[in-house]
């Protein structure tokens, strides 16, 4: 009898061990689910910014790590370039200063008749523009940061033959 209780008891014992694993086993797949929807609901599902200082501070940051260039160099440049001021009071930043190449055939260093001419070096930069109401959204525009002086196709196309 004593024996029978026992092995009922071990019984049970069991019982509750595989109801603890099964138990155990769900908490974790619950908890994997809340985890997999925690980090869905803190990604971004558009490109739409409700918190301007928020923005602006990834943008700031973004900014930063852009290559500063000297401050003279578009005038030592062979493919000499000024600098035009594009201003848009609906985007942040409000004012960008853009490249425009120097034609080459103004006495700059890059010489047509050697083949060469002066290329616009463009990135796509991101920027907030407001949208109606208060909010913003991320968008890139197209900025020339920089003129090169390189051979043209058609001298490389001669060349590579």
């Amino acid at each position: 009898m004593e024996q029978n209780s026992l092995h009922k008891g071990k019984f049970i014992g069991l019982i509750l061990n595989l109801d603890c694993c099964l138990f155990l086993r769900q908490m974790r797949v619950f908890l994997l689910c809340l985890l997999i929807l925690q980090q869905s609901l803190a990604k971004p599902t558009s490109s739409e910014c409700f918190g301007e200082a928020l923005c602006l501070l990834c943008l700031r940051d973004y900014y930063s790590q852009l290559v500063n260039l000297p401050s003279d160099i578009n005038t030592r440049s062979i493919a000499p370039w000024v600098y035009h001021k594009n201003e848009d009071l609906n985007r942040d930043p409000q004012i960008l200063y853009e490249a425009r190449c120097q034609d080459s055939h103004s006495g700059g260093g890059c010489n047509s008749a050697l083949g060469l001419e002066t290329i616009p070096i463009t990135i796509s930069m991101p920027v907030l523009k407001r949208s109606p109401g208060s909010s913003y959204s991320v968008e890139l525009e197209n900025i020339t940061v920089a003129c090169i002086c390189a051979l043209s196709r058609l001298e490389t196309e001669l060349i590579q033959g």
